[in-house]
């Protein structure tokens, strides 16, 4: 029942905006009416099962999220992929180049003086994949847990994602090497280059199913009190915009899980 009166309520926005005349919508809503589409900004690089594909071919729940919103713009939604980073897209939003940004967006402080963001779609929790050998070397008695709240090795993240944000406020005493890809990272503390990898702990997950072999230098660590909400980002003044794509995720994307992430990246995998 819940789904049903979701689903007419949405037919019943999509339909009331869809008739509106011109001056009917609010400033931010009237600039994507006027430019008959909402530009979306993604980074260049796929990141499944968010988003992934060519410009006329996009799947993933991002992709989900950004086509409903546009439906009940009634606009094209158009995926603007030239970010070479998270961070990036953040910028585009601010400087008025892209309508919103999905792209598994972390919400950061330093995020949220520049965009406002929308309620969480996804919940994470941040994890690591620790260099067994470097872990051994300097466990000194101490558990796991007791290691990472004292890290002080050198560790890896993505350039300009959320973690690069996390790692330097959470661990003073580590020192950074930020990489342009996540496969860059891990193969770094494969090789005993980097003490530990920094992400969230569906992407440690996907390590773990994708690369088995790394389970026999590394070990997985996730930590339990910290973290990594996944939302959308608008322009400041882009309030109705908000509004509207809170309703999209409060209505269809409330309830997303690892479990869930991991049940669609095997679908599109296939």
């Amino acid at each position: 029942m819940k789904k049903l009166l979701s689903a007419l309520f949405l037919f019943f926005v999509m339909t009331t905006v869809a008739v509106a005349q011109p001056g009917y919508f609010t400033p931010d809503i009237e600039s994507i009416r006027r430019e008959n589409k909402l530009v979306v900004a993604m980074t260049k690089f796929d990141n499944p099962p968010f988003y992934g594909g060519t410009s006329d071919k996009m799947i993933g729940l991002d992709v989900d999220i950004a086509n409903q919103i546009g439906r009940i713009l009634n606009v094209p939604v158009e995926f603007r992929r030239d970010a070479a980073t998270f961070q990036e897209t953040v910028e585009q939003v601010r400087n008025k180049q892209a309508d919103i940004a999905i792209s598994k967006l972390s919400i950061t402080g330093p995020r949220m003086t520049m965009v406002r963001f929308t309620q969480p779609y996804v919940q994470l929790r941040q994890a690591m994949v620790v260099n067994r050998l470097w872990m051994s070397q300097n466990a000194n008695g101490r558990t796991p847990s007791e290691i990472i709240r004292t890290f002080n090795g050198p560790i890896s993240f993505i350039r300009g994602s959320s973690y690069d944000t996390f790692a330097r406020a959470n661990f003073p005493n580590a020192t950074y090497h930020p990489e342009s890809s996540w496969d860059n990272v891990i193969n770094g503390v494969m090789e005993g280059r980097y003490a530990a990898a920094y992400r969230d702990d569906f992407e440690i997950k996907r390590v773990a199913t994708e690369r088995p072999s790394a389970s026999i230098s590394t070990r997985t660590v996730v930590i339990q009190d910290s973290l990594d909400n996944i939302a959308a980002a608008v322009h400041p003044d882009s309030q109705q915009l908000l509004s509207i794509a809170n309703f999209v995720i409060q209505s269809n994307f409330n309830n997303i899980t690892v479990e869930l992430l991991i049940k669609r990246l095997r679908e599109e995998q296939r």
